[in-house]
């Protein structure tokens, strides 16, 4: 009987030390993905810390954008996408129409979005966000329409609505400036 409870002490006290000195090297079963420090079109619109809950674990993080944020009457759209082993885990994208052409949103009622309190329109769900703008520049003016989700689904951030509006001020204040859109 004195043996056996030995035997579960030591056992127990190895596999304690065991998973603490794991703990303490910080390693973890599945190591976070290395994020550059800031992410899309080149310039890095969104840093790294903040997209982080969207992508999740894994191994190996790519971003698949243009170097450029532009959006010229011949090139109508812009997207970021960053993919992680693979998967897509976040997804950012900007969309050009002519002046007095709207954007319908009708799948996006079915998330039950908040509305934001920026831009034209907009509303935020769980699982993204979107807003709509007229953009007036010296030049031209035209519509723009601004998107944010969460690819797969598979990060799991804590407060999603509350990230993706802070994600997309971020991203129009960006969208504004860099196409000199007038406030």
């Amino acid at each position: 009987m004195a043996c056996r409870r030995l035997l579960r002490f030591v056992v127990g006290a190895t596999t304690a030390g065991l998973l603490l000195s794991a703990c303490s090297s910080g390693q973890s079963a599945q190591e976070a993905a290395s994020l550059p420090e800031r992410v899309c079109w080149g310039a890095g619109v969104f840093e790294s810390d903040d997209v982080a809950p969207l992508v999740g674990q894994g191994k190996r993080v790519r971003d698949d954008s243009p170097a450029m944020f532009e959006l010229s009457q011949d090139n109508k759209r812009t997207s970021c996408t960053l993919f992680l082993d693979g998967d897509i885990r976040f997804h950012a994208r900007a969309w050009r129409l002519a002046a007095g052409q709207d954007f319908f949103w009708d799948t996006q009622q079915e998330q039950h979005p908040d509305k934001l309190s920026f831009g034209k329109k907009g509303l935020v769900w769980d699982g993204g966000a979107v807003v709509a703008l007229t953009c007036r520049r010296s030049d031209e003016t035209f519509e723009l329409e601004l998107s944010l989700d969460d690819g797969s689904g598979a990060g799991k951030p804590r407060n999603p609505r509350q990230l993706f509006t802070g994600l997309m001020k971020h991203y129009y204040d960006f969208a504004t400036e860099q196409l000199r859109c007038a406030a």
